[in-house]
């Protein structure tokens, strides 16, 4: 193929980055894969113009990185522009590979096929499920509500889906039977996507509410590990917390680390948060840091807890999914020598519990930052018995630009899948409070210091994805295994054949 396919290969690629936040041009999503299905259909180099596609749609995805606000020396902002080039080649690969195993199965499985792939970035500790295709759906919620049936997963096959029928449908314009098996699949595919969301939306079952109050403190991000103004944070996180009591709420949430003291170990600080529960009467919600002895030396976690009204503490919940390079180099929990690599942020302790606190108002469970855009983590928390997520995060470092924006509508989709609310407490935004639905009832701009008050439902009951919906992309790699052997003996009993003559 020429170089000119090469570079419309990318820019079709970045077409489809806008569909994405933070723009509102979502309907690209149901178009924005038709040039990816006609190289899988005319190239012979598949996999290498795919993979011109998947950079030209995640560089611009995860390029709020290298513009982060976070004071770096040039040196390290120029390793950082390194490392997302590299990401975004990673990322890349998962288009590629799409294309590849539908070329080798037919254009008619690929709806099946990219959830097969897809869901190989929510696994191992390379796992990076940013932006999976069916988030470009959130703001819509009508079109969101079958992801209570297959996730967010389902919602990216459906999608597929479209393109395909759509592109099949303008390639066989002429043929008055295609034109109607197409038309028809994509009228039906559309029709119930659109009824099944009405439906439900229609029917959504009235619950009892809890007040709550979402604390975002915004503190800068040259301040938030600065020992020298600690004192003065903790005391404005308190005097922000006695101003949100006189709304009465049942919660009060903290973001992500925001208590600054880790409460089980440093006496004077957790006697300010916890005597100020109990003099408020109020449950507080929040991030803290937290020191696990392995028996060898200390190591610092990602963790959560509750202070309950009284004054006590609860359990403490310990982040499972830590951010790659960020927070522990990838298998180093296999690998042991890998610890030895020098990580600015550190070798964090990885948890292993999925906590419920059962003795919540609500039962309740933790996503911690980045942990809110794993669709099956956050479903292994709902089936232990959470019916409310409390996601805390510290986007500060983000910067204005598209990232934050993009983690917030992500987390967001996880409430459509398991029929259960979120509250959302981040350091700068964006905070919000969410139905079972995918609604947001409530929420806070960027880079303010507010709180967000609110009322949030409570769970609908269980979803159909909760229950075994999950399992719609194995299934769909069950498929795709399935159709790969049965076309590898095909084309040795082709073979024979051809010998034989």
């Amino acid at each position: 193929m020429t170089r000119f396919t090469w570079i419309a290969a990318l820019l079709s690629g970045l077409l489809l980055s806008f569909a994405f936040a933070p723009y509102p041009t979502r309907f690209l999503a149901f178009i924005g894969l038709i040039p990816l299905l006609w190289i899988i259909e005319k190239t012979k180099k598949t996999f290498l113009h795919a993979w011109l596609f998947g950079v030209g749609l995640f560089v611009p995805l995860v390029w709020w990185i290298v513009t982060n606000s976070y004071p770096l020396r040039p040196f390290i902002r120029l390793l950082l522009v390194v490392g997302v080039a590299l990401l975004s080649a990673y990322l890349a690969l998962f288009p590629a590979l799409f294309a590849s195993l539908t070329k080798r199965i037919g254009l008619w499985a690929a709806p099946l096929v990219w959830p097969a792939v897809e869901m190989l970035r929510e696994l191992t500790d390379l796992a990076f499920p940013w932006d999976l295709l069916g988030y470009s759906l959130t703001p819509w919620p009508l079109f969101t509500q079958t992801a209570s049936i297959w996730g967010v997963y389902g919602l990216g096959a459906v999608i597929v889906l479209v393109n395909l029928a759509i592109y099949k449908l303008l390639k066989g314009w002429k043929d008055k039977r295609l034109r109607l098996k197409w038309g028809a699949l994509l009228a039906s595919t559309v029709l119930f996507v659109l009824g099944f969301g009405a439906v439900r939306l229609a029917t959504a079952c009235k619950t009892d509410t809890l007040r709550v109050a979402l604390i975002q403190p915004n503190v800068p991000v040259v301040l938030k590990g600065a020992g020298n103004v600690r004192d003065s944070l903790i005391a404005a996180m308190l005097e922000q917390t006695r101003q949100a009591a006189f709304y009465e709420p049942d919660i009060i949430l903290y973001p992500e680390t925001a208590t600054l003291a880790d409460l089980t170990r440093d006496d004077a600080t957790a006697k300010l948060y916890l005597d100020l529960a109990d003099s408020l009467n109020i449950t507080l919600v929040t991030g803290v840091p937290y020191w696990v002895d392995t028996s060898v030396r200390y190591r610092f976690a990602n963790a959560a807890t509750v202070v309950h009204p009284d004054g006590s503490m609860d359990s403490v919940y310990v982040k499972i999914r830590l951010a790659p390079f960020g927070e522990t180099i990838p298998f180093e929990h296999v690998l042991p020598f890998l610890r030895k690599i020098d990580v600015q942020g550190g070798h964090h302790y990885r948890g292993a519990d999925y906590v419920v606190f059962e003795n919540a108002p609500e039962p309740l469970s933790f996503l911690i930052c980045y942990e809110a855009i794993f669709p099956l983590l956050t479903r292994r928390f709902v089936h232990e018995g959470a019916k409310m997520l409390c996601a805390v995060t510290n986007d500060v470092w983000f910067g204005p630009a598209a990232g934050p924006k993009q983690h917030a509508e992500m987390a967001v989709l996880r409430t459509v899948e398991n029929g259960v609310p979120m509250i959302r407490a981040a350091n700068n935004g964006v905070s919000m409070i969410v139905d079972p639905y995918g609604r947001v009832l409530a929420k806070s701009e960027l880079l303010v210091k507010t709180t967000v008050f609110g009322e949030v439902p409570k769970a609908r009951g269980r979803t159909i994805y909760t229950v075994f919906g999950f399992l719609f992309p194995y299934l769909a790699a069950g498929f795709v295994v399935a159709m790969l052997v049965m076309r590898t003996i095909q084309r040795g009993k082709r073979r024979k054949r051809k010998v034989r003559r």
